[in-house]
């Protein structure tokens, strides 16, 4: 943690665009799961209604698309999530950093 915040120190403004960029990219991660998921619940209740089976992955609905990149399970989300904390705590410190 000292070496992060002498790293912080030496070029704060640096360290707030990494800190932004790791919050957007987690924060794009997070989103793009909750709408793939509601885009999943919608696609498995026009097949109920068809009599199909449903799907249980986005792969499984968009096999052309990669979809390797949607978090759709706990090791996914937790990923995002530690992505978000970390860029926000980079962020706070470089804020500290910047106000000395």
């Amino acid at each position: 943690m000292l070496s992060l915040r002498s790293r912080i120190a030496r070029s704060p403004r640096f360290a707030m665009v990494v800190g932004k960029t790791l919050f957007l990219a987690g924060s794009i991660l997070v989103l793009g799961a909750v709408f793939a998921r509601a885009d999943l619940s919608n696609l498995n209740a026009q097949r109920v209604q068809a009599n199909q089976a449903p799907l249980h992955s986005l792969a499984q609905a968009y096999p052309q698309y990669p979809t390797w990149l949607v978090p759709e399970g706990p090791v996914g989300f937790s990923i995002a999530a530690a992505l978000v904390l970390a860029g926000l705590g980079v962020v706070l410190l470089a804020e500290k950093a910047i106000k000395r």
